[in-house]
C-alpha cells in the first residue's frame, strides 16, 4: 500500500509515522507540509491512500481531498483532526476513516486493515494472453492500445517475466534496424511514457515499474498463460498449441524454449 501523509506540522507527520511503524505492507512514499505539493506528487506517482490533516494553512485537508479524488477516483482517504466539526463533510467526500488526534496505533491499525480489505475486494484482475497473438485484459476487458510499439514494449516486459530491461535492450529489440542515436533514445522514452498513459486509462499503471532507464514488470499484479505454463499448470498446458506472441519476431527465441511443452 503506497501512502502519502499531509500535515502542515512536521511533528504531526513524525507522530503518524511512529504510530504506523508496525503496519505491514504500508509504505509512506511521500510526506508533505502543504497540499499543492501533495497534489502534484499524486498526479505523477501511484498512491493508494492519502492521510490528510483537516486544518492546514492555505489549502485545507477537505479541499485537498476533493482535488485528489478528482485526480484519482480510486484513492482512499483518511482525515485527521483534533475536532469532530468536519465529520459531515468528510463523509460526503467518502472518506474511509476520520481519526482524531492524538492518534492511537490501535485505531490506525483497524482503519488501515479495513481499507486493505476493500482494496483486495476491488483489486483489478490483469491477464496477459500470449499464446498465439498478444493481448492484455483488465477485468475481462481488452486494452485497445493506440500505440503498437507501446503494446510491443509491454509484451517484451511480460516475456522477461519481471526481469529488468534496459533502454539499450528495448531499442535493440523493438528497433533493431534503427541507429542507436539520440533520436532513437528519445523515441524509446516517448513510447515508455505512452505505455504508462495507456495503462493509466485502465487504472493499471502500477503494472510497469520504471527507474533511470530501466523497466520491469510487477508480476504480482498479473495473471499470464505463459507463467502458468512455466509453472506446469494443467490448464495452461492444454491451451498452449505451439504459438507464442506470433506478431513479434523476437518472441521466436522464447518459442524455441517452449517447444518441450508440446
Amino acid at each position: 500500500m503506497k501512502v502519502i501523509v499531509v500535515d502542515d506540522e512536521q511533528m504531526a507527520i513524525d507522530v503518524f509515522k511512529y504510530e504506523a511503524r508496525n503496519l505491514e505492507d504500508f509504505e509512506i512514499v511521500g510526506e508533505f507540509t502543504n497540499g499543492q505539493d501533495a497534489l502534484e506528487y499524486t498526479k505523477k506517482h501511484p498512491v493508494d491512500l492519502a492521510v490528510l490533516d483537516v486544518q492546514m494553512w492555505g489549502m485545507d485537508g477537505l479541499e485537498l481531498g476533493e482535488l485528489l479524488k478528482k485526480e484519482r477516483p480510486d484513492l482512499y482517504l483518511i482525515y485527521m483532526t483534533a475536532s469532530d466539526a468536519y465529520v459531515t463533510h468528510a463523509v460526503r467526500l467518502q472518506a474511509e476513516a476520520y481519526l482524531t488526534k492524538p492518534l492511537s496505533s490501535g485505531s490506525l491499525t483497524f482503519e488501515v486493515e479495513s481499507i486493505r480489505q476493500k482494496m483486495q475486494s476491488q483489486k483489478k484482475r490483469i491477464y496477459a494472453h500470449t499464446f498465439g497473438h498478444f493481448d492484455l485484459y483488465v477485468d475481462g476487458e481488452p486494452i485497445m492500445f493506440r500505440s503498437a510499439k507501446a503494446k510491443e514494449l509491454l509484451a517484451l516486459l511480460i516475456d522477461r517475466q519481471g526481469g529488468t530491461v534496459t533502454t539499450d535492450q528495448i531499442i535493440g529489440t523493438l528497433w533493431e534496424n534503427r541507429p542507436y542515436d539520440e533520436a532513437t533514445q528519445s523515441l524509446c522514452s516517448k513510447i515508455g511514457k505512452t505505455l504508462e498513459k495507456e495503462l493509466k486509462q485502465y487504472h493499471a499503471e502500477e503494472l510497469v515499474i520504471s527507474s533511470r532507464g530501466v523497466k520491469r514488470l510487477n508480476t504480482d499484479l498479473l495473471d499470464c498463460d505463459l507463467y502458468g505454463l512455466l509453472r506446469g499448470e494443467e490448464e495452461a498446458l492444454e491451451k498452449f498449441l505451439g504459438e507464442y506472441m506470433v506478431e513479434y519476431s523476437w518472441a521466436e527465441n522464447r518459442m524455441a524454449l517452449l517447444q518441450r511443452y508440446l
